[in-house]
């Protein structure tokens, strides 16, 4: 019985510090530099860029309901933050070659870019992550938070994405920001 006890506290223990790792995730990273003021934050819920009358079909209005909430975080590149920028870059980069984000799609050069990637399943994705960059404008990382969402319908309502349906009144103001 002492062995089995001894076993148990051993095995208690490693659970515990393995769970307990500094391995950096994303979700560590937005929270460590939503109030860092060289970036800029945004957190928005699906519910706040939908029209009240909108003209989205049911299968269009499932897949936006699926979508829970919009995270960004972007940092400006410029002379004065040069190496801050690369350093912050990499860091994310690194973050998202963990083996727990799947990538969907990559394209770009090395200076500018984006890396689609998520975690869940193929059909059933939990978190979409957009990372985009560009060594002159700097860069930018969206977090789509949802449950279950499928790959394919996001894809089809972004293509069927127009103003109507949408209040992208928000991004004006970002973008002016970044400019």
């Amino acid at each position: 019985m002492k062995t089995f006890v001894i076993t148990l506290s051993v095995f208690v223990a490693a659970i515990v510090v393995s769970s307990c790792s500094n391995n950096a995730s994303l979700q560590k990273y937005y929270v460590e530099k939503q109030n860092d003021n060289a970036f800029i934050s945004l957190d928005l819920p699906s519910s706040l860029i939908l029209t009240e009358d909108n003209t989205l079909s049911e299968e269009q209005l499932k897949t936006v309901k699926s979508i829970k909430k919009v995270n960004m975080l972007a940092l400006e590149v410029n002379e004065l933050n040069k190496a801050a920028y690369e350093s912050e870059k990499e860091r994310v980069q690194a973050i998202l070659n963990n083996e727990a984000y799947e990538t969907l799609m990559k394209y770009g050069s090395n200076k500018q870019g984006a890396t689609l990637k998520f975690t869940g399943e193929d059909d059933a994705i939990d978190e979409l992550i957009i990372f985009a960059s560009d060594e002159e404008r700097g860069f930018a990382l969206f977090r789509v938070i949802g449950d279950d969402m499928n790959p394919s319908s996001i894809m089809k309502l972004m293509d069927s994405v127009n103003t109507n349906n949408f209040d992208f009144s928000f991004m004006k103001e970002f973008g002016s920001a970044l400019n």
